[in-house]
């Protein structure tokens, strides 16, 4: 299938003019602090390198999410149908992608850039900045080896890029992506299709098919009547 990528300087300045420079409050936080629970946990499955994750994160999850931000808790997962092992408890982790040995560098450094905004950066602003990071990364040229440049697209912290090209060089960035394929093997039922798009902890097909059909649909639907967004009443 074919699918078009926009380009990562326009959707850099795009997504984080809307995410970050508006206020964006996120993990389902009101502006008073306390929480909101009008609020859809969303895990995501993915790979650095497939295409169906590319392009659900570029025409799904990017699109709506400056309408549904308040309401949605995301995890991202970089991981996918790989598999991880190693020779002995404390020994090198080994791991196979997929889409081959670039596919797992990519998710190594997702895994690390999504490690270290949640340590570095503002609570507020960890999950606006994660998917700006991520979506950025998904629409490159090469998703792979997009993570250093994205960071500062995005305008992350020099820290947090510091965090992140030290955590990518170093073997945090294994032990990152093994704990995501411990997280993806957990999933019941198995992976199967990536990206898996897991609502509230329980997976099912309708939501799964809804989600790559319309992600803002999916998300409205798993809303209480008061207070949903403005786009919820188009998808109605």
């Amino acid at each position: 299938m074919r699918y078009y990528l926009i380009s990562r300087a326009r959707l850099a300045a795009a997504v984080f003019i809307a995410l970050v420079s508006h206020g964006v409050l996120s993990n389902g936080q009101s502006a008073d602090g306390e929480s909101d629970k009008n609020v859809v946990n969303v895990d995501v499955y993915y790979e650095s390198l497939c295409s169906d994750s590319m392009r659900w994160i570029v025409n799904q999850l990017l699109p709506s999410y400056p309408e549904l931000k308040r309401h949605v808790h995301i995890t991202l997962v970089p991981y996918g149908k790989a598999t991880h092992t190693r020779d002995t408890e404390t020994g090198p982790w080994q791991f196979l992608c997929q889409h081959g040995p670039a596919e797992c560098r990519g998710n190594k450094a997702q895994a690390c850039a999504i490690h270290s905004i949640r340590s570095s950066e503002a609570a507020e602003n960890q999950q606006p900045l994660t998917v700006s990071l991520v979506g950025c990364a998904m629409s490159a040229g090469n998703p792979a080896t997009a993570v250093p440049q994205c960071a500062r697209d995005v305008g992350l912290s020099e820290e947090t890029r510091k965090l992140i090209d030290d955590c990518i060089a170093s073997p945090l960035a294994d032990d990152l992506l093994a704990a995501n394929g411990n997280k993806t093997e957990a999933l019941e039922p198995p992976l199967k299709f990536v990206p898996t798009i897991v609502i509230n902890k329980v997976y099912s097909k309708e939501n799964q098919d809804e989600a790559m059909r319309s992600f803002s649909g999916l998300i409205c639907r798993h809303l209480t009547a008061e207070g949903k967004p403005s786009v919820c009443s188009s998808e109605n």
